[in-house]
């Protein structure tokens, strides 16, 4: 996902010390580069690594336009899962749901970003058509540059809006796998500039917050998926404390209306903007990221899955932790604890804990979107917890559909629900990185997994129909 938040003191081009750029970072829509898959074991590694590199120039191969067979091309050049979303559909119980009518019709589904990618419709009608779904009907809404500067035309040499336009094509390729008739709306925040390095400055971060105010309160989708994360920490935690206040209202009255909001929990594992720290060579802090900490919205983040190749476990899940991140998770220093977490307080605290559920997002596990860079298209793998927020959104969507009306805010709901509800938990694994210690999965709700992950055949009738 686009990065937009750094934790430490950020550096100019010429290497010194800089203006603090705001915490603004794409969740993830990362390549899968450092890792080789050994049964349920994950093994980092050079050649794993060199061969990940060359992914997006060797898959697919010629003629490859089947997805198990890119599937399997991808293999061989990253030494990754290369999971299909035909593999995820399988997973969480969707394909069953959508066979059976329940696939999203007269539900909306949007994603939020920044500048987005010029192949979007084909890309994700090419997407459709490889998977055997119906075909997507995609809208893009354009929200201006802020205080009247011109947008940047795309760039297709410049790495940080490349990374944009795989976060868009991310987000609505995985919406439209798990809700395939759904409306998609994509909400495109052009900017005047995107740096290489795809870190998003001051006024990107309060353009994607009008943004959000805009369609909260006049589009009103049925789910409305963010992949990017603002650390409440670090230098710019005055910023992102302030746009978090302006906009507790609005998510919260979007809920009533009947909006849900599911977003990213971050890639960092416990401290958002860890890895920029690490490079700057300050000392990681503990913490998580707006927007997931709003407790109106749904914090999602991220497992590693082991499948066949119907999608069906051979291994339980785990919390998602290899060389490609960790799912953000923590507590906030902004948002009190709310009223349905009350009954997880002695892991929480008084404040709200992120995440709320998870879903597919590993390296090892990472999922192939097709994406079109310098006129060629091919199957990427991408990973991360921008990959596991539109996965639930579009879950979420199916129970809304079979609910008649927007379901707001799941929150609560997911609370009260235990397995036979479709609230699978998660017991191993851990988001610590590399300077932070991070959280420990284990029974019940935690701060590495949440409440762990979804069987959306018992999950989405649950959300349907409420206490």
């Amino acid at each position: 996902m686009p990065r937009t938040t750094r934790s430490a003191t950020t550096r100019t081009r010429d290497g010194e010390p800089g203006r603090a750029r705001t915490p603004l970072r794409l969740a993830a829509a990362l390549l899968a580069s450092v890792l080789a898959l050994t049964g349920c074991q994950t093994v980092a590694g050079s050649e794993a690594a060199k061969r990940a590199r060359a992914a997006m120039a060797t898959t697919p191969e010629p003629g490859a336009t089947a997805t198990a067979e890119a599937r399997r091309a991808c293999v061989r050049a990253t030494g990754t899962g290369c999971y299909t979303f035909t593999q995820l559909r399988g997973l969480y119980g969707t394909k069953t749901l959508n066979d059976g009518g329940n696939d999203g019709a007269g539900t909306t589904v949007a994603a939020l970003g920044v500048v987005g990618s010029p192949h979007l419709a084909a890309d994700l009608r090419h997407f459709s058509h490889a998977l055997g779904l119906p075909a997507p009907r995609l809208e893009v809404v354009r929200h201006q540059p802020p205080h009247g500067a011109k947008a940047a035309p795309f760039d297709e040499d410049n790495a940080g809006m490349l990374a944009t336009a795989r976060e868009a094509t991310l987000d609505m390729e995985a919406l439209h796998a798990m809700a395939p008739r759904a409306a998609l709306v994509y909400h495109q925040v052009d900017l005047p500039g995107v740096d290489a390095d795809g870190v998003l400055d001051a006024r990107a971060a309060e353009a994607l917050a009008a943004a959000m105010r805009t369609v909260l309160t006049e589009q009103r989708p049925d789910v409305l998926s963010l992949s990017f994360v603002m650390s409440e920490r670090g230098d710019s935690a005055d910023q992102v404390a302030a746009l978090a206040r302006g906009l507790r209202p609005v998510l919260a009255e979007a809920a009533r209306a009947g909006t849900t909001v599911v977003a990213a929990s971050g890639d960092d594992g416990a401290s958002p903007g860890s890895a920029q720290a690490a490079q700057l060579g300050a000392k990681p802090v503990r913490g998580v990221a707006w927007p997931a900490s709003d407790p109106s919205v749904t914090a999602v983040g991220g497992t590693r899955v082991t499948l066949d190749e119907a999608g069906h476990r051979r291994c339980a899940d785990t919390v998602w932790n290899d060389k490609g991140g960790a799912p953000g998770g923590g507590t906030s220093v902004l948002m009190r604890r709310p009223r349905y977490q009350d009954g997880v307080r002695e892991v929480t605290g008084a404040k709200r804990g992120v995440p709320d559920i998870s879903l597919s997002a590993s390296a090892a596990g990472s999922t192939m979107v097709w994406f079109t860079h310098a006129g060629r298209g091919a199957w990427v793998p991408m990973l991360g917890t921008s990959l596991a927020a539109p996965l639930f959104g579009g879950i979420v969507a199916l129970a809304a559909q079979r609910a008649g009306h927007g379901l707001g805010a799941v929150n609560p709901a997911l609370y009260r629900l235990g397995r036979d509800g479709g609230v699978r938990d998660i017991t191993t694994g851990d988001n610590a990185t590399e300077g932070t210690s991070g959280y420990r999965a284990g029974r019940g709700y935690d701060l590495a997994s949440g409440l762990g992950t979804v069987d959306a055949g018992k999950l989405v009738p649950a959300l349907a129909t409420p206490e």
